[in-house]
């Protein structure tokens, strides 16, 4: 398989900003867009675009489709995301500081900021329900979430951590995340209503439940699991469970070089598939890739290195927002597998979220 890592530095200084033929393409059709507003008129049709992350120099950001929105407080990281009633929330943190949610019009514009509760506090994925407004993450003692910048502690006195949270018809409130178990296996899990139970995961393994979507009666929760393995030690492949029953994917033949995965994201269609994305990895770097229902599928077809961080599928498209290069790279969005945008081709940073609002 042909790899090519993209650094972008390295573009071709003819071309101009609109239309970067990244090393490799072989016409203007195949290139990356930087910076143009014209992609999302193209590409998203009476819709708008938001992505959450952060760059080295401006620190916590939002991209309203081509607009940056930088956040208030000095925040590093922007990390969630939610719409309701024609606002954009937004949850994330300051290293070394505390977790903040934020608020802002559908333009950007109106923004204001509430500090969550707690020492080294992060807050994670976000959601407004019935006008309250609730983060998932954790502390500086353990996993907890909060509603209306208020904490609530879920597993305190252990690593642990909570990520994505939702509600159920009955106002029954989930949060999933992890907690560690006798100081060395970390053990995937749910809590209704502050109270914890365990998901399964591989005998002698560890897991990770990072987000949920709940369909009826149907809980549908995404993460990975980690099993041991003789020459690798432990190989992590995508998993989701459904109502506790758990579905692995598969992260390639080991013989062929690919050794682990991550997950960052899920997405549930109306037929019920399941999408998690994030990167798989082999001996050379991190390729973004996503599985629909436990299938493996990689980005560009493993040319580009990189990261999903969150995944929709619209009319058949698979809408992807990460970065190229991985931990911190270049802000991107890939629509289907043949198109690419770059927010900033010289930005320096993370993607965590995307949403796409209807207008």
């Amino acid at each position: 398989m042909k790899k090519l890592i993209l650094i972008l530095t390295v573009f071709i200084s003819s071309c101009t900003k609109e239309n970067v033929i990244p090393e490799g393409t072989t016409n203007s059709e195949d290139a990356a867009v930087v910076g143009s507003s014209s992609f999302f008129e193209d590409n998203f049709t009476n819709k708008t675009v938001v992505v959450a992350g952060g760059t080295i120099e401006d620190g916590a950001v939002v991209w309203i489709n081509d607009k940056k929105i930088l956040l208030l407080n000095d925040a590093l990281e922007a990390t969630g995301l939610f719409h309701s009633d024609n606002k954009i929330y937004v949850t994330g943190w300051t290293y070394g500081g505390k977790g903040s949610v934020w608020t802002m019009d559908l333009d950007g514009s109106n923004q204001t900021v509430m500090e969550l509760e707690g020492k080294f506090s992060e807050g994670q994925r976000i959601m407004v329900h019935n006008g309250d407004i609730y983060a998932g993450g954790f502390f500086d003692n353990g996993s907890c979430y909060w509603k209306n910048g208020s904490k609530i502690d879920l597993t305190k006195n252990a690593d642990s951590m909570s990520w994505g949270l939702a509600m159920d018809s009955n106002d029954n409130l989930f949060n999933v995340g992890y907690y560690m178990s006798q100081h060395h296996s970390l053990i995937p899990a749910f809590w209704k209503n502050g109270k914890r139970n365990n998901l399964k995961r591989p005998q002698h393994g560890d897991g990770e439940a990072k987000y949920i979507k709940i369909i009826g009666n149907k809980k549908i929760i995404g993460g990975t699991t980690s099993a041991p393995h003789n020459f690798l030690g432990y190989i992590t492949k995508p998993t989701y469970w459904i109502n506790g029953n758990r579905k692995t994917g598969q992260i390639g033949s080991i013989d062929e070089g690919w050794q682990n995965c991550d997950v960052f994201a899920m997405f549930v269609d109306v037929e019920e598939n399941v999408y998690l994305a994030g990167f798989s990895q082999d001996m050379e770097g991190e390729y973004p890739t996503y599985w629909k229902n436990g299938q493996k599928h990689l980005i560009s077809n493993g040319d580009v290195t990189g990261v999903i961080r969150s995944v929709k599928v619209i009319e058949g498209d698979v809408i992807a927002a990460g970065t190229l290069s991985y931990f911190p790279g270049t802000p991107c969005l890939w629509v289907g597998d043949d198109k690419l945008y770059i927010y900033d081709e010289n930005a320096v940073g993370e993607v965590w979220d995307m949403l796409i609002i209807n207008s």
